[in-house]
């Protein structure tokens, strides 16, 4: 079909806003507002969902087709953020300001603020790695200027679409019958989110272009920075899973790449628990802590590398799991405590870079873990670090990111110097 004119576009848009402000002015502000109920638990999600149908029957059914028949949803926050952290927490999960302007069912929800700043909120069944970046893309592309030159004629056959309200004034006493349910969904969002802290930190030092020409991966050299830093966070390393796509393979999406190898670990152990930055001077140490990285980083290629081919453990282990029936015993290897810990991932990774992507991220993925993302641009590097707050882990965790990836840097060139330093004569 044909798109829609920007202008028309345009007015439909102020006419939304308008609208929802003449709601809120009028009857509707004391109604519950039943986007809370996706932000809560899947099981209670579906429970009040079914509530909702019950008590507005087939009415409601229409409206809630209506609401969830769209390709994405556009969440026109009265925000106004401004830093990167702000903006994280806003898109993340909307906190207790946004959270009710949300349909967390949705796979696609952009949201943006008064100010213009925009974000993407993805629900992860649908959605990951290069479906995001391929979306973002196209998105942060099309300028108003090119849309403008794209846009077709105001004049359209059907005329100007019309904007009224998907849940209509019959449907009020059903929605305050779930009013009850909505609280409860309200109440358990602010508990969650308020439960977990969330840091954004901008390294500056250097980025791709510096880690490229020291001769290393950029993507292998940040995740064992990220290795010595969370090994430095606990006083040892823990599972950490990284996302590697296997899309060119049918109904393929990710296998896992494991960071936690037996050269990492003979790297960060060499690194020990806290810097040495006086070592520069000591040529024999900086150059075995350097080779010690290379390996590391070569291991970790060369395990990314395998994963891409579908020559990873995880996905196999997991499919062999599901084929088991009741009927035969599960495997031994499968209730043994290594291999149980082993795919626990206290470190869930995952790289997504893209020259216009200023910050993303997701949670944790078990509760005494941290969800650490990361983008790699050429001058900088990008991380979002979330956490239980009990913990107080997201704070320090950026600080260790810093602290080694400086290290680093102290260490290639303390060897370079070395290396341009003239042989001596006799």
């Amino acid at each position: 079909g044909e798109p829609l004119p920007l202008s028309l576009l345009q007015r439909t848009l102020e006419r939304c806003i308008e609208k929802a402000d003449q709601l809120e002015a009028g009857t509707s502000p004391n109604l519950p507002k039943l986007g809370w109920l996706t932000g809560q638990h899947r099981d209670d999600c579906a429970k009040g969902r079914a509530a909702l149908l019950e008590y507005g029957g087939e009415p409601m059914k229409q409206a809630l087709e209506v609401l969830e028949s769209g390709a994405l949803l556009l969440c026109l926050d009265d925000e106004d953020v401004v830093s990167r952290k702000e903006s994280a927490l806003l898109y993340l999960h909307g906190g207790m300001t946004s959270g009710q302007n949300r349909w967390f069912d949705k796979s696609i929800q952009i949201c943006v603020g008064n100010n213009g700043k925009a974000g993407y909120n993805g629900e992860h069944s649908m959605m990951d790695g290069m479906p995001v970046i391929s979306l973002a893309d196209h998105l942060t592309k099309q300028t108003y200027a090119k849309c403008l030159e794209n846009s077709t004629s105001d004049e359209l056959p059907m005329g100007e679409p019309t904007v009224e309200p998907i849940f209509t004034p019959d449907l009020y006493p059903a929605m305050e019958q779930a009013a009850h349910l909505v609280q409860d969904a309200k109440t358990a969002h602010a508990e969650w989110t308020g439960k977990h802290s969330l840091n954004v930190q901008t390294f500056q030092g250097y980025g791709s272009t510096f880690m490229k020409q020291s001769g290393f991966s950029p993507d292998a050299f940040v995740q064992m920075a990220m290795q010595l830093a969370t090994y430095r966070l606990w006083g040892k390393q823990a599972g950490t899973y990284e996302a590697t796509q296997v899309r060119p393979f049918l109904h393929g999406r990710t296998e896992t790449t494991r960071a936690v190898t037996e050269q990492s670990a003979a790297f960060v152990k060499a690194f020990g628990l806290r810097p040495e930055w006086d070592e520069d001077k000591n040529s024999d140490a900086c150059a075995k802590k350097l080779d010690l990285l290379h390996q590391a980083v070569s291991a970790h290629v060369k395990y990314i590398g395998a994963a891409a081919q579908a020559q990873g453990v995880d996905r196999h282990f997991f499919g062999l799991s599901m084929i088991a029936d009741g009927s035969t015993p599960m495997p031994d290897l499968y209730s043994h405590p290594v291999f149980a810990r082993s795919k626990r991932w206290r470190v869930s990774t995952s790289n997504l870079s893209h020259p216009r992507f200023e910050n993303w991220g997701y949670g944790e993925v078990v509760p005494d873990g941290v969800g650490l993302s990361y983008s790699i641009h050429p001058r900088h590097c990008q991380f979002s670090v979330t956490a239980l707050k009990e913990h107080g882990w997201t704070d320090k965790l950026a600080h260790l990111l810093e602290e080694s990836l400086l290290e680093l840097r102290r260490l290639i060139e303390a060897s370079a110097k070395d290396n341009d330093k003239p042989n001596s004569r006799l």
